[in-house]
């Protein structure tokens, strides 16, 4: 996989202001497949999506929030899901990566409390938005108040 740098870049925390996290992690959301996560149908609505997580191709360092990409299998995907995940090392937060990073850098902190990486499954749990046509994204749709579970491999 190619390196990537954190650099001043293409990741905003839209999710933040368009339905803002205060209130952080709701219950359970309806089990939906990647490829139908953005239909304009679940829009607002809870939804519980199983798939691998990715960094963002470059984020600020000093982000408290970044939109990981959500995508149905390991190998790229032409469509991929945002997830609104916070920075840090408690449950549903991803570890800051070293300046320089790979996919094998990124160690997510579950919400039972345990950490897995690129190649875990995870199943995410989130309200689907839809990023402003004025983001430039990497995204169809979004998660926001989100919580990560494993899903096995």
């Amino acid at each position: 996989m190619a390196w990537r740098k954190i650099v001043g870049g293409t990741v905003v925390a839209l999710a933040l202001a368009v339905t803002g996290c205060s209130d952080g992690p709701k219950g359970p959301g309806v089990p939906t497949p990647v490829e139908s996560a953005c239909d304009k149908a679940n829009d607002g609505k809870r939804l519980q999506v199983e798939g691998y997580l990715d960094f963002p191709k470059s984020f600020k360092s000093k982000e408290i929030t970044i939109m990981m990409r959500l995508r149905p299998a390991l190998e790229a995907s032409a469509k991929v899901v945002g997830v609104s995940v916070g920075l840090g090392n408690a449950a549903n937060q991803v570890e800051l990566p070293p300046k320089e990073f790979t996919p094998a850098d990124m160690k997510v902190h579950t919400q039972d409390g345990k950490v897995i990486g690129y190649r875990d499954k995870v199943k995410v749990t989130g309200t689907m938005y839809y990023p402003s046509s004025m983001a430039q994204v990497e995204f169809q749709c979004g998660l926001t108040n989100t919580f990560v579970e494993s899903a096995g491999r």
